[in-house]
């Protein structure tokens, strides 16, 4: 079965014609890329397609280009000769690449130029990222974090600050940078033109300038539209021989997937699901209750299930991808595990749908955005819903006084009430740079007068997730399908009001539970309590201390701060123990891709 075609990238442009021919032989050597070749003077590329994708052809390479994701979808748009419409893209991205929003789809690709230069096109809501690095004469560009350590001859460094927020459990790459010191990411849909230096430009941008309230014939139309687009997704993703598993929770996100999936899609689908630790019955019996009937009613057999114990973390951690960076998912750190008793080509997930289709991320454009009037007049919110009531005049209050409310984490400015002392254990240097990152984040929305403010903040600010998805899926051959985190869906959302993703009880979700009202059981569509916290199971974890492990490595020197680095303490509470064990292996991680190098060499 033919797929829409994903590939792995990577590049280098070095003026050395030695230096390029030994990069070319080790890439030829290392058996990770199916295609190795020369697309440009000084240049050297490399493609590793993934699992059922057909290759670039020889119309795209005349091009000289080379497709991470989103070739089928620009091929097909026209019914033109592919070899015309390549030469078309490339025409476009070399005269106009402010222009490339003009084409359909998410796509991502470089373009090489014959004097030299090259393009990467990141998409705006797709899976595959575009990172780039610049050392002396050389430069290389890739979608895998991995890579720039595999095969690039200088010492990978650590970047404190990410590596310090990646710790604490946020995946961000703040203003672009990423894991690795000198290794940035290009922000989605945005491009970056290589021509001895760097020129980075933006080619989509779908907030608008103005919204106003809805009619309900338009409501309905936004929410026609997402149903469409999510139907739309599966069934270019799924898999129709089967080998889909489907990360369900039995909240409202998952369980809209696994009904369009299984109910109108008819797509044979595997189950996953985190459920309460087994010490509490009650809450495990609770949660099958929203996650049992679902399977029963789309004949859903085979699943597997991990509960929630003190280790868990650590367990996860253990079993995970091997890759350099890795992503705290539970369906994905168990895929090894799964794999080994049944065949998985495309992990489905309902990540992105709070940022889209309404959330607590939602409510400070939603305060901001709708009247007192409209809100006491529209839905009869002081019968409905009084607590949105009280949650939208604690916002609109924190919005007229300048106290814009922040959703990125404050772990490492998080102090002690009454010894004003740090609660975390980083770097001071580190901490001093994220206030003035959230600082200058907090200046940008008080000049901001435009409406989605917060949704622009947060569809451009945390992009760490779905890169670390890519990048751990792709090594075990498995596709990576989200939905809810497609170009298409993320114009809808921007093109909606805020109250047609938030409003009256129960508050969260109403784009998406407009959308599918007729597909999903009501039981999980209206599902209130989704999220709650296992008090007791989160307190047992942080009741666990850790051995501080020693010594520990130079790595982290600049990470933590000096006196847990010199004078570390024999044990550790959960949360530092949980931090710094992903430091740990990350290091470990990194060190094994260099020795892999070594040993190649």
């Amino acid at each position: 079965m033919i797929r829409p075609p994903l590939a792995n990238l990577f590049a280098v442009h070095d003026d050395n014609p030695v230096a390029l021919d030994e990069m070319m032989l080790d890439l030829q050597r290392s058996g990770e890329f199916v295609h190795v070749w020369r697309p440009a003077p000084g240049w050297v590329a490399a493609a590793a397609p993934l699992p059922d994708s057909v290759p670039d052809s020889e119309a795209v390479r005349r091009h000289q280009l080379a497709f991470a994701e989103g070739r089928d979808m620009l091929e097909n748009q026209t019914g033109k000769d592919p070899d015309e419409r390549f030469r078309e893209i490339a025409e476009l991205v070399d005269i106009k690449p402010e222009s490339l929003a003009s084409l359909p789809g998410d796509f991502g690709f470089i373009r090489f130029r014959p004097n030299g230069g090259a393009t990467i096109v990141r998409s705006c809501g797709g899976l595959a990222p575009f990172y780039f690095k610049q050392s002396g004469e050389r430069c290389a560009i890739g979608t895998r974090l991995g890579d720039f350590v595999r095969y690039l001859p200088d010492k990978p460094r650590l970047d404190p600050l990410v590596n310090a927020l990646a710790a604490t459990s946020w995946l961000m790459f703040p203003d672009g940078r990423t894991f690795l010191a000198g290794v940035t990411i290009l922000e989605r849909g945005h491009f970056a033109r290589l021509d001895g230096r760097m020129q980075v430009g933006r080619y989509w941008n779908p907030r608008p300038k103005q919204i106003s309230f809805p009619t309900p014939a338009r409501a309905r139309e936004h929410a026609e539209r997402l149903r469409a687009l999510l139907i739309a997704k599966l069934e270019r993703d799924l898999d129709p021989d089967g080998g889909n598993l489907l990360t369900l929770s039995g909240g409202v996100d998952s369980s809209s997937l696994a009904a369009l999936a299984g109910g109108v899609v008819g797509r044979e689908m595997m189950l996953f699901s985190l459920i309460p630790r087994k010490e509490r019955p009650d809450l495990v019996a609770h949660e099958m209750s929203f996650i049992e009937p679902l399977a029963q009613k789309y004949g859903f057999t085979r699943r597997w299930a991990v509960h929630w114990h003190e280790r868990l973390v650590l367990e996860l951690w253990s079993q995970a991808p091997q890759v350099v960076f890795h992503v705290l998912h539970p369906a994905l750190c168990s895929l090894p595990k799964v794999m080994q008793e049944a065949e998985v080509r495309v992990l489905v997930g309902g990540e992105s749908a709070d940022e889209v289709c309404g959330s607590v991320f939602t409510v400070p454009d939603w305060a901001r955005q709708t009247s007192l009037l409209r809100l006491l007049t529209d839905g009869g919110w002081l019968r409905k819903n009084p607590l949105g009531l009280a949650r939208w005049a604690h916002a609109r209050l924190a919005l007229l006084r300048g106290q814009y409310p922040m959703t990125f984490p404050r772990d490492l400015l998080a102090e002690d009430r009454l010894t004003h002392q740090p609660l975390h254990f980083f770097h001071p240097d580190v901490v001093a740079e994220y206030q003035t990152w959230w600082d200058e984040k907090r200046r940008a929305l008080h000049a901001d007068r435009g409406p989605w403010r917060y949704l622009e903040l947060h569809s451009r600010s945390f992009d760490g997730y779905v890169p670390m998805n890519w990048e751990a899926c792709s090594a075990l051959g498995v596709r990576r399908s989200l939905p809810f985190h497609t170009r298409e869906v993320f114009e809808l959302a921007f093109e909606c009001h805020p109250a047609e993703l938030y409003g009256p009880a129960p508050g969260a979700k109403k784009l998406l539970r407009a959308a599918l009202h007729n597909d999903v059981p009501h039981h999980n569509l209206y599902r209130a309590d989704k999220g709650r916290k296992d008090e007791a199971a989160r307190k047992l974890m942080e009741s666990v201390d850790g051995p501080m492990p020693e010594p520990l490595p130079d790595e982290i020197e600049r990470i933590l701060s000096p006196e847990s680095f010199s004078k570390p303490p024999k044990t550790l509470d959960y949360w530092r123990f949980r931090c710094l064990t992903r430091l740990l292996i990350f290091v470990e991680s990194l060190r094994a891709r260099r020795q892999e190098r070594k040993m190649r060499g």
